[in-house]
Protein backbone atom coordinates (compact mmCIF):
# COMPACT_ATOMS: atom_id res chain seq x y z
CA UNK A 1 0.00 0.00 0.00
CA UNK A 2 2.79 2.41 0.83
CA UNK A 3 4.32 1.98 -2.65
CA UNK A 4 1.02 2.92 -4.32
CA UNK A 5 0.93 6.19 -2.37
CA UNK A 6 4.48 7.04 -3.45
CA UNK A 7 3.59 6.25 -7.06
CA UNK A 8 0.54 8.55 -6.88
CA UNK A 9 2.65 11.40 -5.57
CA UNK A 10 5.26 10.74 -8.26
CA UNK A 11 2.59 11.05 -10.96
CA UNK A 12 1.31 14.31 -9.46
CA UNK A 13 4.86 15.65 -9.12
CA UNK A 14 5.71 14.78 -12.75
CA UNK A 15 2.47 16.37 -14.00
CA UNK A 16 3.09 19.58 -12.02
CA UNK A 17 6.66 19.83 -13.37
CA UNK A 18 5.18 20.34 -16.84
CA UNK A 19 1.81 21.97 -16.04
CA UNK A 20 0.56 24.59 -13.60
CA UNK A 21 -2.57 24.25 -11.52
CA UNK A 22 -4.15 27.20 -13.35
CA UNK A 23 -3.32 26.00 -16.86
CA UNK A 24 -6.89 24.78 -17.39
CA UNK A 25 -8.21 28.31 -16.65
CA UNK A 26 -6.00 29.82 -19.35
CA UNK A 27 -6.72 27.06 -21.90
CA UNK A 28 -10.47 27.33 -21.31
CA UNK A 29 -10.42 31.14 -21.61
CA UNK A 30 -8.35 30.99 -24.81
CA UNK A 31 -10.86 28.53 -26.28
CA UNK A 32 -13.71 30.86 -25.34
CA UNK A 33 -12.25 33.99 -26.96
CA UNK A 34 -10.82 32.20 -30.01
CA UNK A 35 -13.75 29.90 -30.85
CA UNK A 36 -16.78 29.99 -28.58
CA UNK A 37 -17.45 33.74 -28.81
CA UNK A 38 -17.81 33.42 -32.59
CA UNK A 39 -20.05 30.38 -32.20
CA UNK A 40 -22.32 32.37 -29.86
CA UNK A 41 -22.48 35.30 -32.29
CA UNK A 42 -23.24 32.94 -35.18
CA UNK A 43 -26.04 31.30 -33.20
CA UNK A 44 -27.54 34.67 -32.25
CA UNK A 45 -27.24 35.83 -35.88
CA UNK A 46 -29.17 32.79 -37.11
CA UNK A 47 -31.99 33.54 -34.68
CA UNK A 48 -32.42 37.25 -35.46
CA UNK A 49 -35.96 38.09 -36.54
CA UNK A 50 -36.42 38.27 -40.31
CA UNK A 51 -37.90 41.47 -41.75
CA UNK A 52 -38.76 42.33 -45.34
CA UNK A 53 -37.51 45.92 -44.99
CA UNK A 54 -34.31 45.56 -42.96
CA UNK A 55 -31.92 42.62 -42.75
CA UNK A 56 -29.26 42.53 -40.01
CA UNK A 57 -26.33 40.12 -40.19
CA UNK A 58 -23.71 39.56 -37.52
CA UNK A 59 -20.20 38.82 -38.76
CA UNK A 60 -16.81 38.31 -37.17
CA UNK A 61 -16.24 39.03 -33.50
CA UNK A 62 -12.75 39.89 -32.27
CA UNK A 63 -10.97 40.96 -29.10
CA UNK A 64 -8.66 43.92 -28.94
CA UNK A 65 -5.68 44.04 -26.58
CA UNK A 66 -6.19 45.16 -22.96
CA UNK A 67 -6.40 48.94 -22.78
CA UNK A 68 -7.90 51.85 -20.93
CA UNK A 69 -9.02 55.29 -22.00
CA UNK A 70 -7.09 58.02 -20.22
CA UNK A 71 -8.72 61.18 -18.88
CA UNK A 72 -7.99 62.96 -22.17
CA UNK A 73 -9.79 60.18 -24.08
CA UNK A 74 -6.68 58.61 -25.58
CA UNK A 75 -6.48 54.79 -25.54
CA UNK A 76 -3.50 53.27 -23.74
CA UNK A 77 -2.46 49.60 -23.70
CA UNK A 78 -1.84 48.44 -20.14
CA UNK A 79 -0.08 45.60 -18.37
CA UNK A 80 -1.43 43.60 -15.45
CA UNK A 81 0.97 45.44 -13.11
CA UNK A 82 -0.36 48.83 -14.22
CA UNK A 83 -3.95 47.64 -13.75
CA UNK A 84 -3.09 46.60 -10.18
CA UNK A 85 -1.29 49.85 -9.32
CA UNK A 86 -4.03 52.07 -10.80
CA UNK A 87 -6.94 49.99 -9.41
CA UNK A 88 -8.21 49.27 -12.92
CA UNK A 89 -9.87 46.28 -14.54
CA UNK A 90 -7.56 44.47 -16.97
CA UNK A 91 -9.94 44.23 -19.91
CA UNK A 92 -10.14 44.34 -23.69
CA UNK A 93 -12.66 45.83 -26.09
CA UNK A 94 -14.86 43.43 -28.06
CA UNK A 95 -15.61 44.32 -31.68
CA UNK A 96 -18.39 42.89 -33.86
CA UNK A 97 -18.92 43.25 -37.60
CA UNK A 98 -22.54 44.18 -38.30
CA UNK A 99 -24.07 44.39 -41.78
CA UNK A 100 -27.40 46.11 -42.36
CA UNK A 101 -29.27 45.71 -45.63
CA UNK A 102 -32.22 47.96 -46.39
CA UNK A 103 -33.59 47.59 -49.86
CA UNK A 104 -30.61 47.78 -52.21
CA UNK A 105 -28.41 49.62 -49.70
CA UNK A 106 -25.88 47.61 -47.71
CA UNK A 107 -23.73 49.04 -44.93
CA UNK A 108 -21.17 47.04 -43.01
CA UNK A 109 -19.24 48.29 -40.01
CA UNK A 110 -17.17 46.95 -37.14
CA UNK A 111 -18.48 48.31 -33.84
CA UNK A 112 -17.25 48.11 -30.27
CA UNK A 113 -19.87 46.22 -28.29
CA UNK A 114 -18.27 46.20 -24.86
CA UNK A 115 -15.29 45.21 -22.74
CA UNK A 116 -14.34 41.84 -21.27
CA UNK A 117 -11.90 41.15 -18.42
CA UNK A 118 -8.83 39.27 -19.62
CA UNK A 119 -7.12 36.39 -17.85
CA UNK A 120 -3.46 37.17 -17.14
CA UNK A 121 -1.14 35.09 -19.36
CA UNK A 122 -3.94 34.15 -21.79
CA UNK A 123 -3.43 34.68 -25.53
CA UNK A 124 -5.26 38.03 -25.27
CA UNK A 125 -2.92 39.30 -22.53
CA UNK A 126 -0.40 42.04 -23.35
CA UNK A 127 2.44 40.12 -21.64
CA UNK A 128 1.98 36.72 -23.27
CA UNK A 129 5.19 35.54 -24.99
CA UNK A 130 7.46 38.06 -23.25
CA UNK A 131 10.90 36.98 -22.07
CA UNK A 132 11.95 36.97 -18.40
CA UNK A 133 13.85 40.22 -18.92
CA UNK A 134 10.92 41.91 -20.67
CA UNK A 135 8.56 40.85 -17.87
CA UNK A 136 10.90 42.22 -15.22
CA UNK A 137 11.07 45.58 -17.03
CA UNK A 138 7.26 45.65 -16.92
CA UNK A 139 7.30 44.87 -13.16
CA UNK A 140 5.82 41.41 -13.73
CA UNK A 141 7.04 38.39 -11.75
CA UNK A 142 8.39 35.95 -14.39
CA UNK A 143 7.27 33.04 -12.17
CA UNK A 144 3.66 34.28 -12.09
CA UNK A 145 1.61 31.54 -13.77
CA UNK A 146 -1.35 33.82 -14.53
CA UNK A 147 -4.79 32.28 -14.81
CA UNK A 148 -6.68 35.03 -12.98
CA UNK A 149 -8.57 38.25 -13.70
CA UNK A 150 -7.70 41.69 -12.32
CA UNK A 151 -10.87 43.60 -11.43
CA UNK A 152 -10.53 47.11 -9.97
CA UNK A 153 -6.88 46.38 -9.18
CA UNK A 154 -7.53 43.11 -7.36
Amino acid sequence: MRLETKEKYLLVKKYLEQHSLVESNVVSFNNFIERKMQEIVDEIGENLPKDDEIEVKLGKVRMGKPLIHEADGSPNHITPAEARIRNLTYSSPIFLEITIKQGSQIESQEVEIGYMPIIVKSNACNIVGKTKEELEKLYIDPLDTGGYFIINGN
